[in-house]
């Protein structure tokens, strides 16, 4: 359920959890938990936690927005990350006219764990770069001196203590009962991934022939996989070649530290090349920059002559995932993506070289304006081969094109029609249904509402956080 939509200030809410920081918890929070969160997160991480005797009776969420100092939507955000990153568990009920939420806390992991977990030291090499995150694990390396010169003289428990099976076996019962409780405690957990824009089975398929152990795939290397492709929107067949370049061709086995290295140096790469950043510095946008930005990108095109309903589809093409993009559409149609269109589109991008946002508008031209059910592949090649010669690298280019299309097939059918009705021939007039007219087959654009429908679900697909 989505509790976005209907989390009010008046909404309560309660906390628990055993959750007791010490000196290195905080460390790791700060310094490995925070990159990826985000400062807000980690304040609401801190409060509900050191608020857990107060807030374990129901509270409304306008008293923890006040402690806070924050708005209910950045509240929503900072909660969701903390939820994403393990740190926090929540639940929902309907009550009287609102809901109550509880807010389970869990407990930090510790630094040598959330180093060796695959997707939580990606998202922090992400987030803070190789020269920082080397940085970082020089700090928590664990202490291991040279001991191959000495004896381990240890000291056994059995040797030390001696337990009374006759004092035991009256304890087992209230041994079992403590067990039974503290089996309940929070503890420290990793992220769980799924991801609904990533096709797994149409992965694995395309890795069949390679013979990689099917356990390690499904158990270790798919929340990796996964991750990536939240970061970076790498699609399956793209996944496939970095596997194989990574591969041990003779023990089978994929090279996971080289994989996550590879990645990111291609990733970092190819944006530091379309960002022309000198030094391989990268200056990120403040969120007010960003909206300037969009503000001027959207006057440039209303200065080229596209309407509001047209600079709306152009923008939503340049940043969202084909993939992503293809489905959003389908279910606002209320159909699905077939493996055959997913097909297309993953060859399209492999073959064509033509960018995300004008494949976008290719996707939209065809189930959107020609009102299709489904992608052609044949029309699909056919007008990518057209834009590709013609160097159409941006989705205003592309729908310039669009509309090329319409003004030919319109001139066509005026044409035909001229020619028809000055024939001498005597010609027979057949009676036509009303589907088959003219009429009825008109290109139909979104309307308003549907195209803030649509915008509402390519949110939802493409969500981030303040931090990515």
């Amino acid at each position: 359920m989505n509790t976005q939509t209907h989390l009010k200030p008046k909404d309560t809410f309660e906390v628990h959890g055993y959750c007791l920081l010490n000196g290195e918890d905080t460390r790791v929070l700060n310094l490995l938990y925070q990159p990826i969160i985000g400062g807000n997160a980690l304040m609401l991480y801190h409060n509900l936690l050191s608020n857990v005797s107060v807030f374990k009776k129901p509270t409304a969420h306008f008293v923890l927005q006040d402690i806070i100092n924050n708005g209910l939507q950045e509240l929503y955000q900072s909660r969701i990350k903390l939820e994403a990153i393990g740190l926090l568990k929540t639940y929902v009920r309907k009550k009287d006219e609102g809901y109550h939420y509880i807010y389970l806390l869990a407990n930090v992991l510790p630094p040598h764990i959330f180093l060796a977990d695959d997707v939580l030291s990606l998202l922090l090499l992400d987030r803070v770069g190789e020269q920082r995150f080397q940085l970082l694990v020089d700090m928590f390396q664990p202490d291991q001196p040279d001991l191959s010169n000495y004896s381990d003289i240890t000291n056994k428990y059995t040797d030390t203590f001696q337990l009374s099976s006759e004092r035991l076996i009256p304890s087992n019962k209230l041994i079992e009962q403590t067990n039974q409780i503290m089996k309940q405690m929070p503890t420290s957990v990793k992220p769980t991934l799924e991801s609904e824009t990533f096709d797994w089975e149409f992965f694995v398929d395309n890795l069949s022939g390679l013979n990689i152990d099917q356990t390690f795939l499904t158990n270790e290397f798919k929340p990796l996989v996964y991750t990536i492709h939240g970061l970076y929107g790498i699609n399956e067949l793209e996944m496939v070649s970095h596997v194989k370049y990574c591969l041990d061709y003779v023990t089978n086995k994929i090279d996971v530290t080289e994989f996550k290295r590879h990645i990111y140096k291609k990733y970092h790469q190819a944006k530091s090349t379309a960002l022309n950043v000198k030094n391989n510095q990268v200056t990120p946008l403040t969120l007010k920059e960003q909206d300037q930005a969009i503000e001027r990108h959207k006057n440039d095109l209303k200065h080229q002559g596209f309407s509001p309903e047209e600079i709306a589809v152009i923008t939503s093409c340049e940043r969202i995932a084909p993939l992503i993009f293809l489905k959003a559409i389908k279910e606002q149609k209320n159909g699905f993506v077939a493996q055959n269109e997913r097909w297309t589109i993953e060859n399209l991008k492999a073959q064509s070289n033509l960018p995300d946002e004008v494949i976008n508008m290719l996707i939209h031209y065809s189930l959107v304006v020609l009102n299709n059910p489904s992608l052609n592949q044949n029309m699909v090649n056919t007008i990518a081969n057209n834009w590709a010669q013609n160097k159409v690298f941006k989705a205003s280019e592309a729908l310039k094109q669009v509309k090329n299309f319409k003004q030919e097939s319109t001139k066509k059918a005026t044409s035909k029609n001229y020619r028809r009705n000055y024939s001498t021939k005597p010609t027979r007039k057949e009676t036509l249904p009303d589907w088959a007219t003219d009429d009825s087959r008109k290109e139909t654009p979104l309307s308003g509402e549907e195209l803030s429908l649509l915008e509402q679900q390519l949110k939802k697909f493409n969500q981030g956080g303040e931090s990515s």
